[in-house]
């Protein structure tokens, strides 16, 4: 079983971020990451991100990221963070599910949705999560002294396929550091559970103040 995690930033949306388009070189690196990994299976490619339900969705379900361009939700629509990884794959025709996990969800219900989640061998699982937004003055949790410890050792764990400590994330010290992607990381660590992932750290960076992530994991 293979995963891509990748960011929760809505200007990586075409379009969100204006014709500045700040995030245009990671939207690439994303979508060639996302690219090159659909080819090396067959399997089902299910897409987590963290909503206001846990629920699979149609996967044509309209876009809720028309909130950031029109400012307006059409009825049913995708939260933001399973859209922007259904955005940035390559077409996977029938293979894709689409799920979305809720926000307050317990790190026990994100380990047996994980655990659940149908991905055959050769299946792939796009994590849809940021890190903590409080890194900067400017970022939108504002700055939280511990942030860079607590994002420096996120990195850590991705960087080394280290399961145990994404399914340790404490959701209280998570919401501290406004770190939204907590629930669709403990799905992954749900998923998997009792292996050692060969893992690659792609990309770390934080430019509004939120810690952005690529990475690979293979079991």
């Amino acid at each position: 079983m293979r995963a891509v995690v990748l960011p929760a930033a809505p200007a990586l949306i075409p379009g969100v971020g204006g014709t500045a388009d700040p995030l245009a070189e990671l939207r690439e690196r994303a979508r060639g990451l996302l690219t090159e990994t659909v080819a090396k299976g067959e399997g089902p490619v299910v897409v987590i991100g963290a909503g206001e339900s846990t629920r699979t969705w149609p996967v044509d379900a309209p876009s809720g990221g028309a909130r950031f361009t029109t400012g307006r939700v059409p009825e049913g629509a995708l939260p933001t963070d399973p859209g922007i990884g259904r955005g940035l794959l390559p077409d996977v025709g029938d293979r894709l599910v689409l799920q979305s996990v809720a926000a307050d969800a317990t790190p026990q219900e994100c380990a047996d949705l994980g655990h659940g989640l149908t991905v055959a061998p050769g299946g792939l699982l796009v994590v849809v999560a940021d890190g903590p937004a409080t890194l900067t003055e400017k970022a939108p949790g504002h700055l939280q002294p511990d942030a860079a410890p607590f994002a420096g050792e996120l990195a850590r764990a991705l960087a080394v396929g280290d399961v145990v400590a994404l399914a340790g994330l404490d959701p209280a010290e998570c919401d501290r550091v406004w770190m939204r992607g907590r629930p669709a990381l403990q799905v992954l660590a749900g998923a998997a559970a009792g292996a050692s992932p060969a893992a690659h750290l792609l990309l770390e960076e934080a430019p509004f103040g939120v810690q952005y992530l690529l990475a690979r994991w293979e079991w």
